[in-house]
């Protein structure tokens, strides 16, 4: 080989080196989604991910990459919470009802009536109630937690009559999948029916059954509208998610990466909360006009709910936690935050 030529080749093999040198550098964060890329009206979700990984990505200068994966390609949300914890993806938009399966404590914060308003809900999820359940979480499921997002705010139930008080309740088919849905429907006097959420649409415009309950958001994104003529603004209770991440990964970032994905989650979540806030108006306006009747509960109505619904949940929780002291320091944190 003439000189020249081993020039070039040792060249090009350096070149090699620091090609593949670089790749190794750059550590990807996959991320499992359920909706769809672009989806209107459900921005909250989807745009709270994309926010992390634009800030991932440009705080690190691409040493760190973040992989949406949408529409629920990579499984249901049971499916990808459960790759995050064997490190299979790295992330996952499950949200609370996904975590109680594997961490039941979780339910506490569903009690019904639990938060007054939204910004109450967020001062005891970023504050020590929030981050003594996160501790337990990432220490029983291998789950860490970087924060908690807002999943459309509070559900409110719809239904074909008007739900004013709780003796509307008394016979009506509603929608309530688990026991902690199932249970204040059914002491409020309803007929609980599990409907699969893929279900619900037909399941109302045929009658199978009379009602259901979800946030606004998703009162309009699944068009209950076309199928429902009332919205009970009751707020029972309050959807939120653990913005999780594969503790094993997490803590084998370098410091400076840490700290990276901690500040990108905090920019994230702030976009989640006043997103979710905007987009509920939003839906709530759009539903009126296309002709649902919203009904707002008095607070004597609210009341009666609450009594009637929430001690029949609370007896089934102390049946389901680890100990009743993680609901009594939920519910001091509540009162705190008020």
């Amino acid at each position: 080989m003439t000189s020249f030529r081993r020039v070039l080749a040792l060249t090009a093999f350096a070149g090699a080196l620091v090609f593949a040198g670089a790749a190794q550098a750059q550590t990807t964060i996959k991320v499992g989604l359920a909706l769809p890329k672009g989806l209107p009206g459900f921005d909250h979700v989807n745009g709270m991910y994309e926010t992390f990984g634009r800030e991932v990505e440009a705080a690190s200068k691409g040493e760190l990459k973040v992989d949406l994966a949408y529409g629920g390609s990579l499984g249901n949300p049971n499916d990808r919470m459960n790759q995050m914890r064997r490190g299979i993806i790295q992330m996952s938009d499950a949200s609370d009802g996904n975590y109680a399966a594997i961490h039941p404590d979780i339910q506490v914060f569903s009690l019904p009536y639990m938060f007054p308003t939204e910004q109450a809900a967020w001062k005891v999820f970023d504050g020590p109630a929030g981050t003594a359940m996160a501790e337990d979480i990432r220490k029983k499921t291998g789950i860490r937690v970087l924060g908690w997002w807002e999943a459309g705010g509070f559900r409110h139930f719809s239904s074909n009559k008007p739900i004013r008080t709780v003796a509307d309740f008394g016979g009506l088919k509603v929608r309530a999948l688990g026991p902690a849905n199932a249970k204040p429907v059914e002491a409020a006097g309803g007929i609980a029916s599990a409907i699969p959420f893929n279900e619900l649409y037909t399941s109302l415009k045929t009658g199978v059954v009379d009602a259901q309950d979800n946030s606004v958001s998703v009162f309009r994104l699944v068009k209950l509208y076309e199928v429902q003529k009332f919205l009970t603004l009751s707020g029972h209770s309050y959807s939120f998610g653990p913005m999780g991440i594969n503790d094993a990964f997490y803590e084998k970032l370098s410091p400076a990466h840490k700290k990276i994905v901690d500040d990108a989650a905090k920019k994230a979540i702030a976009y989640n909360r006043e997103t979710s806030r905007k987009i509920e108006g939003e839906a709530l306006a759009f539903v009126k006009q296309n002709g649902v009747t919203v009904i707002e509960m008095t607070a004597a109505a609210k009341e009666e709910m609450r009594a009637k619904m929430q001690p029949a949940v609370r007896d089934w929780l102390l049946t389901q936690i680890s100990a009743p002291k993680v609901l009594e320091d939920a519910l001091a944190a509540v009162k705190a935050a008020q």
